[in-house]
């Protein structure tokens, strides 16, 4: 099996062939992330990947120290100002080419960075009808870091804490207790919060992960 930094970074090839899948008016369409369109979630990595840390903190001082807020200003102004070429020709010269881990992104470990930009992957795609398989390797370890990955800013492990996960499409399990069954991808998916992804799970344990997404 890859290991997890591998992992990630191909996950972000695989963004990046995606964007020259897309036309440019897809740039500016809502990605699962409340308020944020896809330029915003590709801003929201990008910023991640490249800010020096001493720059960053500088930044988010701007906003009160308020995570949050910093993150999702700084991402709009990042992918604001560029066009759908530019975005397209940042990732693949920047992204997909340097391989940058500044600031932020060094400071997250490699398998909650590999499972992030998972997630994200399918927050850009799950809106727009660009349907994929997750190759196989990749799937079940972010099934595996769904059950153990926890923190204070993405923490799956506590959403699916005393359930079941059965996916249907690949030979991995895990858990004890209402079981929560179907695609690997929407398992991972509600796990990371995404409620949409509820409505391709059956189970008793859905109604469970259901009130914990806030219905």
């Amino acid at each position: 099996m890859a290991d997890d930094m591998t992992m990630m970074w191909d996950e972000v090839a695989d963004i990046g062939l995606l964007l020259h899948e897309l036309d440019d008016a897809s740039f500016d369409r809502p990605s699962l992330c409340e308020d944020w369109a896809v330029r915003d979630v590709l801003g929201h990595m990008s910023v991640g990947h490249t800010t020096p840390l001493p720059e960053m903190v500088v930044r988010i001082g701007k906003y009160g120290f308020n995570v949050t807020k910093a993150s999702f200003t700084e991402s709009q102004r990042f992918a604001a100002g560029k066009s759908p070429a530019e975005l397209r020709e940042f990732w693949d010269t920047v992204m997909v080419a340097q391989h940058p881990r500044k600031g932020i992104s060094k400071m997250i470990p490699a398998n909650a960075g590999f499972l992030d930009h998972l997630v994200h992957h399918q927050d850009i795609r799950r809106p727009l009808g660009a349907d994929r398989d997750v190759p196989e390797e990749r799937l079940v370890r972010a099934l595996e870091l769904t059950a153990t990955v926890g923190n204070k800013m993405f923490n799956p492990k506590k959403t699916v804490a005393g359930l079941r996960l059965e996916p249907t499409d690949v030979a991995w399990s895990s858990g004890d207790g209402p079981v929560v069954a179907g695609p690997g991808e929407a398992i991972v998916m509600a796990a990371a919060g995404r409620r949409v992804a509820l409505d391709d799970l059956s189970g008793n344990g859905v109604a469970v992960l259901r009130e914990r997404l806030g219905g």
